[in-house]
Order: C-alpha cells, then sequence, then structure tokens
C-alpha cells in the first residue's frame, strides 16, 4: 500500500497585498489597509487564522443608479491659459463616475463673448463619457478679451437644455470650467436666483475657475463648490467632485426618496 505525499505549499507572508481601489480605480498595493497611493481606507474584518486584516472583494459591483453629468466650458480666449488643465480635470471626474455607476449620460456645453456674437454651443447631447472628453479636447479657446464673460448666460443655457430626471434612482451635476468673472445674464436672472435653482431641481454643482464675489455667490446660492481651475488639477480635487456625486446618488436611492422636482 502506497502512502500519498503531500506537497507543502510555502506561502510568502510577506508579499505585497494588492487590492482594486475605488479611490484611484486600479489595482495598487495595500499597506495596513490602506492604499498607498492615494490613503483610501480599505474595509476590513478580524477573525483570520493569521490575525491579518481581510480586505473587501476586489472589485465592488456598480450602484444600480443612472448619474447625469452636464458639462459647461468658457471657450473664450480668456480660457486659452487652460486649455491644457480643462481635459485632464473632465477626465479626472468623468471616469470615476462610469466606474461607480451602471449608467452615465453626459452633456457637454460652451459658451463664448455673446457681446462678440459668439453664441451658446451644446457639443453633446446626451452622449457617452468618450463622446464628452473628446469634445471637450476639441474645444478651441478664441475671441473676446474683455475682462468679464457671460457665465451665467452659458450656464443657465445648458442648465435649461439638459432633461434632467425626476428618478429616484438618478442624480443630476452640473460642472462649470471658468476663467474671469461674469457679466450679467442676458435673461436678468442673478447669480443668487440661478443657484437656487439649481439647487431647488436637485442639481450638484461645481465650480472650477477663479473666485470672484459673483461666482461664489452662484456656488453658495446652489449649495454647491468651488475649486480653483488649474493646468495641473488636484487629483484629490477632481476625485471629490466624482465620489460626491457617486455618493449622493447612492444616498438617495438608500433613502428611496426622491428629489425635488419643481414642474
Amino acid at each position: 500500500m502506497t502512502t500519498a505525499t503531500k506537497t507543502k505549499i510555502k506561502v510568502d507572508v510577506d508579499a505585497p497585498i494588492t487590492e482594486f481601489c475605488p479611490s484611484c480605480q486600479r489595482e495598487v498595493e495595500a499597506k495596513d489597509g490602506i492604499c498607498t497611493q492615494c490613503g483610501w481606507k480599505f474595509a476590513t474584518a478580524t477573525g483570520s487564522s493569521t490575525g491579518a486584516a481581510v480586505f473587501a472583494p476586489a472589485r465592488a459591483a456598480k450602484i444600480q443608479v443612472v448619474a447625469d453629468v452636464a458639462i459647461e466650458v468658457d471657450r473664450t480666449g480668456s480660457s486659452q491659459e487652460f486649455a491644457v488643465g480643462i481635459p485632464i480635470a473632465s477626465e479626472m471626474i468623468i471616469k470615476p463616475i462610469v466606474a461607480k455607476v451602471r449608467e452615465s449620460r453626459f452633456w457637454c456645453g460652451s459658451h463664448g463673448d455673446l457681446d462678440y456674437d459668439e453664441p451658446h454651443v451644446l457639443l453633446t447631447d446626451k452622449g457617452t463619457a468618450d463622446q464628452v472628453l473628446s469634445d471637450i479636447r476639441a474645444i478651441r479657446y478664441a475671441g473676446g478679451g474683455d475682462a468679464e464673460e457671460h457665465h451665467l448666460d452659458g450656464i443657465e443655457q445648458l442648465f435649461r437644455l439638459v432633461p434632467w430626471s425626476s428618478s429616484s434612482d438618478s442624480r443630476g451635476a452640473l460642472i462649470a470650467f471658468l476663467t474671469a468673472d461674469t457679466k450679467p445674464a442676458r435673461s436678468g436672472i442673478t447669480a443668487a436666483a440661478l443657484g437656487s435653482q439649481l439647487a431647488k431641481k436637485g442639481i450638484l454643482f461645481y465650480l472650477v475657475c477663479q473666485e470672484t464675489p459673483t461666482l461664489r455667490e452662484l456656488a453658495d446660492a446652489a449649495k454647491g463648490f468651488l475649486f480653483p481651475i488649474s493646468n495641473t488639477p488636484s487629483t484629490t480635487d477632481m476625485q471629490k467632485i466624482a465620489a460626491q456625486i457617486a455618493a449622493s446618488i447612492t444616498d438617495v436611492r438608500a433613502s428611496g426618496g426622491t428629489l425635488p422636482m419643481p414642474s
């Protein structure tokens, strides 16, 4: 009678543990339960035979919700300075959203100086992430020259054009990339009134801009956020926008509530 030989498998307990980081959106080394790239803290549990942490599954299922994201870009000559940073920041925001939610739909508008017959243009109409990023990269910045631009008009136009969903499993967000201050809106709406309408509609609002008192008033009235525009956008800031959009959708869905939608 032959006795079977058991082969011992040596486990390298010192080998680095890799996990899928929902913040970095890639496989990274996890040290002491923390992503070594961005500092994300992974969910942990105790009780393993070695006493080591047991990490969350490598890749979580997408949230079963829809994100409607509208991006408004100031295409005047004053934005030429940030022609490199605007597409980079847009991709930093868009890609994590696509990775987190079941479906994402995108709109993109750009505005020029109405005093120089530069109308608002809808570049992407309910498009994919690839489409909207391609459209943003193709924007050419020119014209104008005035110290102030028609930012309120551009944001209002895109806000009115997007068919925001009233479903409880969706959430809308409007992100605007702007430079310099804004001229008064042709419609007569003030920054505070426009911001209030965005907030009432339940739209998450973000300005990536050069801060001015009027733009701050707009962001505050919309219960939104303001980040500095740059050619080297902060990864932390841009990921914060994406994370807040995804988290907000999750919160609404978990509560079973609906967003306030005016008639």
